[in-house]
């Protein structure tokens, strides 16, 4: 026989032990099993003996953990819940889709949309994974990426592309003080707070480098208000603190509902743009593709575009 049969108890006991331990109760545990209490405890006594160790203090109608109790609940605890995401995983392994986005993505652009996909192909386990670091192709669960920058990304594919516009932009208020003024005014003028940020993606634009393709060769005071994540910027330009630069595309509804207004100077279109990607390991899922398509991809292998 082999060893792990011999030394496993059995599943029943361990399964009743599981409850009454997370439970806190045998009467409790009874009830979630649909089995009396005594079978409870006459399960839990038989795995005592198996294991020889007490498990369970039992005092004045409470029982608590022993510490030998509280390992063997913190290994069968963790097991059964593997177990359970490992069945999962193979009763619906064609219905999962995985989707790795950055948080700025995430926040303005996909989480606003994200019900008309739920509404078009309803029968997707959907999972998204936010996060600036870009992990993507290392990562054999990600299904589909959204990453800004220009193409090759490693171990992925290119399916779609979202061009973007970069300009200044405010809040209402904010744009009418400053009507009329021009680069050389938001380089210079020292009551016009410029806000910035840590570039969540290696490739996104700074100031300094807006300033330098509008055609600036001036000096450039320093911003006056900064913040770790993109998306702090964004809100705080919306509260009117102050002008950040805006990705239109990212920026679509804020700007579309009024939140925000792109101010009266250059907008960029630089090369680098949100791509839709695909992992190069295997064929994309049926679900994959219907999400590129949605995102504004044909699920086809695509260039970096113009």
């Amino acid at each position: 026989m082999h060893r792990l049969r011999r030394s496993l108890p059995s599943l029943t006991a361990l399964v009743a032990f599981e409850a009454a331990a997370r439970s806190g109760g045998f009467t409790r545990a009874a009830t979630e099993l649909g089995v009396t209490q005594a079978a409870i405890s006459r399960r839990i006594a038989a795995l005592e003996r198996e294991v020889g160790q007490t498990l369970f203090d039992r005092r004045n109608r409470r029982v608590m953990l022993t510490d030998a109790g509280q390992r063997l609940f913190d290994t069968v605890r963790m097991s059964f819940t593997a177990l359970a995401d490992t069945i999962d995983g193979l009763r619906l392994p064609a219905r999962s889709l995985t989707v790795n986005v950055s948080i700025a993505f995430g926040h303005f652009r996909l989480l606003p949309r994200l019900g008309s996909f739920r509404e078009q192909v309803p029968d997707v386990d959907l999972r998204v994974v936010s996060q600036d670091t870009w992990t993507a192709p290392d990562d054999p669960q990600i299904d589909l990426a959204v990453r800004y920058g220009k193409p090759p990304f490693r171990g992925m594919k290119v399916v779609g592309s979202m061009p973007d516009g970069i300009l200044p932009v405010c809040a209402p208020d904010v744009a009418a003080r400053l009507s009329g003024i021009g680069v050389a005014d938001l380089a210079r003028r020292g009551d016009i707070a410029r806000i910035d940020n840590s570039s969540p993606e290696p490739s996104w634009l700074n100031w300094a480098e807006w300033f330098r393709q509008s055609g600036w060769r001036g000096g450039i005071d320093p911003a006056r208000l900064r913040f770790s994540s993109y998306s702090d910027a964004a809100y705080a330009a919306m509260a009117g603190d102050g002008v950040a630069l805006g990705w239109t595309y990212l920026l679509e509804r804020p700007l579309a509902d009024g939140r925000l207004v792109a101010l009266d100077l250059p907008t960029l279109f630089p090369r680098e743009r949100h791509y839709i990607l695909i992992p190069e390991r295997g064929e994309p899922s049926a679900q994959a593709l219907a999400f590129a398509h949605w995102l504004g991809g044909d699920g086809t292998e695509a260039d970096d575009g113009p």
